[in-house]
């Protein structure tokens, strides 16, 4: 199979991080949840910290799995509530955010007011949700039954958000099209869900990582739709 017209995963960052710089308004906006979960996060493992004494070793352990949002720490980051809210707010922002990432990859300059309209009209949000769900189910079955599976329907299945989005249909034809679609492109799917994973490895930096990373990851963002693109030309 040839991928001559393909761009290669390392190159898709600078397309993507031109997208995103382009578009930054919006996507300080659509990503600024997140933000805050990460910052919140980094904020807890310092109060932590301090109030304990620095060990290299919790920090680096808490940079892999996260801080204790269970301990007493004696500066609060957020009560209960605000930490639910924000994790509702930014489970929202992450299907607003393939909507942004499909349009900026389309060469459209969408608005905050437009995404939001888009992921309410006629059900979206519901729609992707659906998605998301039965994508991991089918996943998950898949890597329990034998692994060999899983690994294929991690590909075959990586463009049916970008799919539903644009073609506005069904989840089932949604799923069935990028079945369809990503059939002798594995490579160049799996390149960019494993530059994104050594992207992620920056988090793994004590204290600063995660914002390493989430940085990384939102320039990144747009790469998975812009591969959307070039298959879609070249199906």
């Amino acid at each position: 199979m040839k991928h001559t017209n393909l761009t290669s995963a390392v190159d898709l960052f600078g397309k993507s991080y031109a997208l995103v710089r382009k578009n930054l308004n919006v996507y300080a906006l659509v990503y600024a949840l997140p933000a805050a979960l990460v910052i919140a996060g980094v904020a807890q493992l310092i109060a932590d910290n301090q109030r304990k004494g620095w060990s290299w070793s919790h920090t680096f352990s808490s940079s892999i799995f996260g801080p204790n949002l269970g301990s007493d720490s004696s500066v609060h980051v957020a009560s209960l509530i605000l930490s639910v809210a924000l994790f509702l707010g930014a489970f929202i922002a992450y299907f607003m955010a393939i909507i942004l990432n499909l349009r900026v990859a389309q060469a459209g300059s969408p608005t905050l007011g437009s995404v939001w309209q888009e992921y309410k009209r006629n059900l979206l949000w519901l729609k992707l949700v659906g998605l998301t769900v039965l994508s991991l189910l089918i996943i998950l079955v898949g890597f329990v039954l034998i692994i060999i599976p899983g690994v294929i329907f991690v590909w075959r299945l990586f463009l049916a958000p970008y799919i539903l989005i644009d073609k506005n249909g069904k989840i089932m034809d949604a799923l069935s099209e990028s079945w369809n679609m990503t059939k002798g492109y594995a490579w160049p799917i799996y390149s960019i869900i494993g530059f994104s994973f050594l992207l992620g490895i920056t988090g793994l930096v004590p204290i600063v990582g995660g914002l390493i990373a989430f940085a990384l990851g939102t320039a990144y963002a747009a790469a998975p739709a812009l591969r959307y693109q070039e298959l879609k030309k070249a199906s």
